[in-house]
């Protein structure tokens, strides 16, 4: 199309060449929906379900019920988000944190134990009157229908819009639901995003009240150009350290070309474990090493908590 990727990543270009912007986004919705999941997920999905079992093995009601004390002892002191509830909340020791905007971690997942901070393709928001710029945007959010997809022209890389990417508020054109590059009009998800601090609080408050319980922070793929989920995974075991007066929280970074932690408090804890490979590589050579612990009947200190990220950057 001869522009880069700043340019179709930019909400602007919805403006200067609809066709275009459409045919990019056209082309990456329908990608990520023709995409199957590689086995990365169903090895997450099965260490989470492991986490859940252990926790139910383990009294799953008292340790409910200590989430939901350290919970209200926070909303009473509102110390959470606004409008949180506890059962907006997961109660799971576990959270996706991604920048990811494929929406596939959704697909499997529990909706309150994902929060995609960058949005997501699957959803889009209103553009307003791009042409004559006589109407701002509303502020409405709709999800694309589960059978819909991109009249995409593979030669020219164009699509036209459709119903499904026009408002259904006002009429005005519709536009992927993401944070782009020079953007001031996308509209976050406040809900996944107080539900996802409201978890991170709670997790908290009940490590400096138990120093038995561990959160391990697992982050997969993220890089430097947008640093967002490194940024956030340092920060978390940092505030950890730091607030527990004690190394509870231990950051595993896989990343093929920079494995490596710029907290100094993280690593003067020796809380850093960098592993220098792929995502789906490093996740099958830990499930290995987990499968022959437990078939050596080890014991190890049990992780109470597993914060996965994974991050999207093209």
């Amino acid at each position: 199309m001869g522009v880069e990727y700043q340019d179709l990543c930019d909400p602007y270009m919805l403006e200067k060449d609809e066709e275009g912007f459409y045919g990019f986004w056209g082309s990456c919705t329908n990608s990520y929906r023709d995409t199957k999941h590689h086995r990365g997920y169903q090895i997450l999905l099965k260490w989470r379900d492991a986490i859940r079992r252990k926790r139910s093995e383990n009294s799953e009601s008292e340790k409910k019920s200590s989430f939901q004390a350290a919970f209200d002892r926070l909303k009473k002191c509102e110390a959470l988000p606004a409008g949180v509830t506890a059962d907006s909340v997961t109660n799971d020791p576990f959270f996706v944190y991604t920048s990811n905007v494929d929406s596939h971690f959704k697909r499997d997942f529990d909706s309150k134990e994902v929060y995609e901070l960058h949005g997501s393709v699957e959803t889009w928001q209103c553009a307003g009157d791009v042409k004559t710029g006589a109407r701002e945007p509303c502020e409405k959010v709709w999800k694309l229908p589960a059978d819909f997809r991109f009249d995409l022209d593979e030669d020219s890389m164009k699509a036209p819009g459709a119903d499904a990417t026009t408002c259904p508020e006002c009429g005005g054109k519709g536009r992927p639901n993401v944070l782009m590059f020079h953007d001031t009009q996308w509209i976050a998800n406040a809900t996944e995003e107080n539900g996802y601090i409201a978890w991170e609080s709670v997790m908290e408050l009940m490590l400096e009240e138990d120093p038995t319980l561990n959160l391990v922070v697992l982050e997969i793929g993220c890089g430097t150009r947008v640093p967002s989920v490194r940024r956030e995974t340092e920060m978390v075991v940092a505030d950890v350290i730091e607030g527990c007066g004690r190394p509870q929280a231990t950051l595993i970074r896989i990343n093929l070309d920079i494995p490596t932690c710029d907290n100094p408090l993280i690593i003067a804890n020796n809380r850093f474990l960098p592993i220098k490979s792929k995502g789906l590589e490093a996740l099958e050579g830990i499930d290995r090493e987990l499968i022959l612990l437990r078939q050596k009947d080890w014991t190890e200190e049990p992780v109470k908590g597993v914060d996965i990220q994974y991050d999207f950057d093209t």
